[in-house]
């Protein structure tokens, strides 16, 4: 089993390294609760789905909406729900991207394609 593991791993870093070598910066438009460093991260997940369920590896635009938001009374975010639309390689696909503020003050995330 742990073989089964490490194969898979090794071929997610590959993948990984053949997309950033071809990647660019995508053009964002919308509103989103991302910072710079946070929305680099959430868009590593994104660009390894987009890749997986359209065989594109080069990402022209996201257009990102805030569906939900949860605040605290200090005006930190406790959560947030937002959709991002993805286009490259004249392919659109749509993501839901949550995300949840922890206990360190750090930002944990998830991202599902919406179908």
């Amino acid at each position: 089993m742990q073989v089964k593991h490490r194969i898979a791993i090794v071929g997610c870093a590959f993948l990984l390294a053949a997309l950033s070598g071809c990647a660019h910066n995508p053009q964002f438009k919308g509103q989103s609760v991302t910072d710079p460093v946070l929305r680099k991260d959430v868009m590593k997940s994104v660009e390894l789905l987009f890749s997986a369920m359209t065989q594109c590896g080069s990402i022209d635009t996201v257009t990102t909406t805030i569906a939900a938001i949860s605040q605290q009374s200090s005006g930190a975010i406790d959560r947030a729900t937002e959709t991002w639309d993805v286009t490259g390689c004249g392919t659109s696909k749509s993501y839901k991207v949550e995300l949840r503020s922890d206990a360190r003050g750090e930002t944990d995330y998830s991202v599902s394609p919406r179908l």
